[in-house]
């Protein structure tokens, strides 16, 4: 599953109807995925895993981040587009925390990107 690369993100938060946007990257260091999420010019550094789901039937991307103190993970399908480029869906929620609703966050590859 390819993911590496840089990402438009458009997001909902969590038990919230507040939508936000950014741009999140996703590199390799040491063979570990290393997230880059900048959200009104704020970056927050993260962690991926390529992670079986469904009793292991299928791989999903897990994304875990900390943010003003809270933990986010995010449980994301990956698929690609037209051009070939991953595009990744996510559920966002609190680790262990029941939620009403969970947050939801697209990431569309950054043709912009240098």
């Amino acid at each position: 599953m390819m993911v590496q690369g840089k990402y438009l993100l458009v997001g909902k938060a969590v038990d919230s109807d507040d939508t936000y946007h950014g741009k999140i990257e996703i590199s390799s260091n040491d063979n570990e995925l290393v997230v880059s999420r900048s959200i009104n010019n704020k970056t927050i550094y993260g962690k991926a895993e390529i992670e079986p789901a469904l009793g292991g039937d299928t791989k999903v991307l897990r994304i875990r981040f900390t943010q003003d103190k809270v933990n986010y993970e995010q449980t994301c399908m990956v698929s690609s587009d037209l051009d070939n480029y991953a595009r990744i869906s996510c559920y966002l929620y609190e680790p262990n925390v029941r939620t009403k609703q969970p947050g939801l966050e697209v990431l569309f590859n950054d043709h912009t990107a240098k």
